[in-house]
């Protein structure tokens, strides 16, 4: 598998980094209220995705398996641009 090739794989792994730095980025801004006023709502986190845990007791182990996303719009910023970029790989 090359990194040229336009797969399924290559281009959830450039949304998942886009997120994950946007995230990042998104809760540097919120730590330094670098915009002032403005940073809260970059930082503000949209609900997107949301189920709630499940709870599974099986008498020798007790699971528990639920999933959350939250994006915040910095997030949701480093998405677009990582689909910008893998389009012109």
């Amino acid at each position: 598998m090359t990194f040229g090739s336009k797969n399924n794989f290559w281009f959830f792994l450039f949304l998942a980094a886009g997120a994950i730095i946007g995230g990042l980025l998104g809760d540097t801004l919120e730590a330094s209220q670098f915009f002032g006023s403005g940073t809260s709502f970059l930082v503000h986190k949209y609900q997107v995705l949301n189920i709630p845990p499940v709870d599974v007791d099986l008498y020798i182990a007790h699971i528990m398996v639920g999933f959350s996303f939250s994006p915040n719009l910095v997030a949701i910023i480093g998405m677009i641009l990582a689909m910008v970029i893998f389009s012109h790989l």
